[in-house]
């Protein structure tokens, strides 16, 4: 190939990589949202963290859509297959964790918070993602921490989780 083809089909390779990637740019999500639906969900973040503060799972109850909810950690592949060994068809996530949770609440001695960082808060409509770290601290001592991810939905004019997954890293 000569020099002027090879300059060509360079132009062409860079024009069209210029051209997918604008392309790629306009096609991120849009999100139909407004200040105050994320001041809202915001506001919902933040009575969760006090509710465990006050070790009040009644009142977390509260804050979900429903009972039935997904609440759970993920777990690693690890311990899917050692649940494996007695269920072929665990998933990985497993039933939902609130009821101990709450349960955790309302007969703990300990001085409990969960810990958020790094919030972020999007909303489209009725839906919602809250995503951020956390460190969930017993007696002023961090026990595990990673990341938390919320649905939330918004119905009868009040926003509601839909679900809470979370990464679970033990401090030792």
């Amino acid at each position: 190939m000569n020099k002027k083809k090879a300059g060509a089909v360079l132009v062409v390779l860079l024009t069209c990589g210029l051209v997918a990637r604008a392309f790629a740019q306009g096609q991120e999500p849009k999100f139909n949202s407004n200040a105050d639906d994320i001041k809202r969900i915001s506001n919902l973040v933040e009575e969760f963290r006090l509710d465990i503060i006050h070790k009040d799972g009644y009142a977390i109850t509260k804050l979900l859509l429903n009972p039935n909810v997904l609440f759970r950690s993920i777990d690693n592949q690890e311990t899917v297959d050692k649940a494996r060994k007695l269920n072929a068809q665990y998933d990985g996530i497993g039933p939902s964790a609130l009821d101990g949770f709450v349960t955790v609440l309302a007969t703990s001695k300990d001085k409990l918070e969960e810990k958020f960082q790094n919030v972020e808060i999007r909303q489209d409509g009725d839906l919602g993602f809250v995503t951020f770290n956390y460190d969930f601290v017993i007696n002023d001592k961090i026990h595990h921490s990673g990341i938390e991810h919320w649905q939330v939905r918004k119905i009868d004019g009040q926003w509601k989780i839909l679900s809470v997954t979370w990464t679970k890293y033990l401090t030792n």
